[in-house]
């Protein structure tokens, strides 16, 4: 049986924040047979600019986020589950605004997706993470940064956006079921801590309103930011995705990393890093999900 893919995500004020949203979305176009964009209502060119990506398969929704729901973030899963039911395909392949998929993984993705369909004992799929930080050079190792997550979802199975959108779940509220997955052997490189660092403050600046509220929008901006030289990071030696590369020949700034294995207010955290990379084992790893092999 032929499955039907819909590719899905959501979007605002991009170009103001910086968001590569049309590399992200160029990453899963061939894997999909339309692609859900959710945009909301911006005053700098977001809209333009999605629709600017001139395919067939494009499907756009325009939306007003709702201010009540700023608290914790909330409003980012309502505006992803806002794409999701506007999807008409069999399976749901998602993509946040600052991810890319890796052009290397289409054959394995394809493959989990067709299994996804096929296996009635699966609702999605995990992805793997590559976490840039402070440059397109250099890799987040330490546990803050989460190892994989589901970015595939069986559609009309009740599945919900989690929370603030970093995952999914079956069911309504606090309560809800955590999705039975599998690996999809994709991975998705995320850029969510890799811009010039006062448009980073920008950004940061705009999610501490999504989670407190605008006074904490003003005290971030008044803080100012750069990038932490003790963060934990190892070079990159790869390649980024083909749709990105024009956005990371652009960097014009320097970061010149100085991690260390123990910091001052860290010891537990950085105690536990070091296990890890003895060992491999991330002790107390969060787990959104249910794994099936």
């Amino acid at each position: 049986m032929t499955v039907r893919i819909s590719g899905f995500t959501f979007v605002r004020d991009a170009v103001r924040l910086g968001y590569p949203i049309l590399p992200a979305v160029r990453s899963i176009l061939p894997l999909v047979d339309e692609l859900v964009v959710n945009v909301g209502v911006s005053s700098d060119g977001t809209l333009d600019l999605v629709r600017s990506l001139g395919d067939p398969r494009l499907v756009v929704i325009e939306s007003r986020w709702d201010e009540a729901l700023l608290e914790r973030g909330r409003v980012l899963a309502q505006q992803t589950d806002l794409a999701l039911a506007r999807c008409t395909g069999d399976v749901c392949l998602c993509v946040q605004a600052d991810e890319v998929l890796h052009e290397d993984d289409h054959p394995a993705v394809r493959q989990a997706l067709a299994r996804l369909h096929d296996d009635p004992r699966l609702e999605g799929l995990l992805f793997d993470y590559v976490h840039f930080y402070g440059s397109f050079h250099t890799v987040g190792v330490s546990r803050r940064w989460y190892r994989r997550e589901i970015r595939a979802v069986r559609n009309r199975a009740g599945v919900r956006s989690w929370r603030d959108a970093q995952g999914f779940r079956v069911g309504p509220g606090e309560d809800a079921r955590k999705l039975r997955v599998t690996p999809s052997g994709g991975r998705m490189f995320h850029y969510g801590w890799v811009r010039p660092p006062d448009a980073q403050r920008v950004k940061l600046a705009e999610f501490e309103r999504l989670y407190h509220g605008d006074a904490a929008r003003q005290q971030r901006l008044a803080a100012g930011f750069s990038y932490d030289v003790r963060e934990k990071v190892r070079p990159f030696r790869g390649t980024h995705p083909a749709p990105m590369r024009d956005w990371v020949s652009r960097e014009d700034w320097a970061f010149e990393p100085r991690p260390a294995l123990l910091r001052p207010g860290h010891f537990r955290e950085d105690l536990l890093d070091l296990f890890e990379a003895a060992t491999g084992v991330r002790i107390g790893e969060y787990r959104n999900y249910e794994l099936v092999r």
